[in-house]
């Protein structure tokens, strides 16, 4: 058997010796590149097997490298490895056609097994061609976890693809974001991106909404409507909550999965739509399927590729990165306190990132002196007093929601009431409401404050 040669792209001299020394006591004929140009230049004339690549390079980065290598004609295995995984670089690098994406600190028996597959997948002579070597549009996800790594890896593995993806997690965590970046990473990126919410439109609405209408279909069809699949031609259609699917929806989506064409409300006439479908749901569908309220036909036509986005509470060493991103995005010169960092870091966060963000949003608005601290931090579960100045709130993931959101705002106002010294027209602006809106929740909530 022929030994496999593999190139070790690494400027850092200490890690590239003990990667050379790893692999040729495993049998590999390895060669060694400090720069990105030196490592160009072995991968095009040395045609190596796999090429352990290096993002950040001297004179030509990682992703230069990997896209120039492709696009002249190299046919190796590349695994990217990285100390700063964010997600635009794993989806690029991904996308460009590398093997898999590599965080460092490296568990060498992990990169040894990936390496393995990754010749022996070469050796079979894979099929696929380059990826495109245009830059792809940035879609920010934050995050260096390992599970949102593999979150990055997937994106970038089915984005080039025209397959059907199906987006699960919990409410919140950022499934939406998904759907952006597998769109605006994909051939159909000039193309439209249309999304539909499932749960939000009555059943007797949704079938015009995504299937269309022909004139006379229904009391009230004054004119012929194009549905959401018709729109989306050429581009990719986003169905959200599609748990939420009535039954006889689902029998007309079941078709339009299969044969790529609709017909209107009214009419028996088909039209071939060309889309890419990209579906999403916070609920388990095998129960579901198991009940008999989503049909099972559907459930693996939907069900192709399917991405899966970890919880907040499951990735909570991504918290720090969030906050400062949500913070950057402001575009308010603040800072936030170690104690205020940690209040965040220990929570649960069952409302996910979404949670995460509108709780920052709310610190902006009580900070004080560009500094968010920890009375500005108001979580859902917490449990604090009111006595001589201080406050309570005391929210329930229980409760209902009316009552929560009750209580949310009763807290916020006076503690805007506070931090404007009880100056109700200063209050309103921290708040960014009217000021006679103001007046009304004070009267709801029977608040008394002083004005100055």
């Amino acid at each position: 058997m022929p030994i496999s040669t593999v190139l070790v792209a690494e400027d850092e001299p200490a890690a590239r010796t003990s990667l050379v020394s790893l692999l040729e006591s495993e049998g590999f004929r390895v060669l060694a590149a400090g720069t990105g140009a030196e490592a160009l230049s072995l991968t095009l004339h040395e045609e190596p097997d796999a090429v352990l690549l290096d993002i950040r390079m001297p004179e030509v980065d990682g992703l230069s490298v990997l896209r120039r290598a492709l696009s002249g004609g190299s046919d190796s295995a590349f695994l990217v490895m990285t100390a700063f995984g964010d997600s635009d670089t794993a989806i690029e690098a991904m996308k460009l056609g590398a093997f898999d994406f590599l965080s460092k600190p490296l568990d060498f028996e992990s990169v040894l097994a990936q390496l393995k597959r990754a010749i022996e997948q070469r050796k079979l002579a894979r099929s696929s061609k380059p990826a495109s070597s245009e830059k792809v549009t940035p879609v920010t996800m934050v995050g260096y976890s390992p599970s949102m790594q593999r979150v990055y890896k997937l994106i970038g593995q089915v984005a080039g693809s025209n397959a059907t993806v199906l987006v699960r997690g919990e409410s919140g965590t950022g499934k939406e974001l998904v759907v952006n970046a597998i769109h605006e990473n994909s051939a159909r990126a000039r193309g439209p991106l249309l999304k539909v919410n499932c749960a939000a439109i009555p059943e007797s609405l949704l079938e015009s909404e995504l299937f269309g209408h022909e004139k006379g279909a229904f009391t009230n069809a004054m004119y012929r409507r194009v549905g959401r699949f018709e729109e989306a031609n050429g581009g990719t259609l986003f169905l959200d909550e599609i748990a939420e699917l009535a039954p006889t929806l689902q029998a007309k989506l079941l078709r339009a999965v299969q044969e790529r064409s609709i017909e209107r409300v009214g009419s028996n006439a088909p039209v071939h739509v060309d889309i890419r479908l990209i579906t999403a749901t916070s609920k388990n569908l095998e129960q579901a399927v198991a009940k008999g309220d989503f049909r099972e036909d559907l459930y693996y036509r939907l069900n192709v590729v399917t991405i899966t986005l970890p919880a907040l509470r499951e990735r909570k060493q991504d918290i720090p990165a969030l906050v400062e991103h949500f913070l950057l995005r402001s575009g308010r010169e603040i800072s936030i306190t170690p104690s205020a960092l940690s209040m965040l870091c220990e929570h649960q966060w069952p409302g996910n990132v979404r949670e995460l963000e509108n709780t920052i949003a709310r610190a902006l608005v009580l900070a004080r002196g560009g500094v968010i601290d920890a009375d500005a931090i108001l979580l859902l579960d917490d449990q604090q007093t009111k006595a001589t100045g201080r406050w309570t709130d005391q929210v329930s993931l229980a409760s209902g929601w009316k009552e929560n959101i009750e209580l949310l705002e009763r807290a916020l106002i006076e503690r805007a009431l506070a931090a404007a010294q009880g100056n109700k027209s200063k209050a309103a602006d921290l708040l960014k409401i009217h000021r006679r809106l103001l007046y009304e929740k004070l009267r709801q909530y029977d608040i008394e404050s002083r004005t100055q």
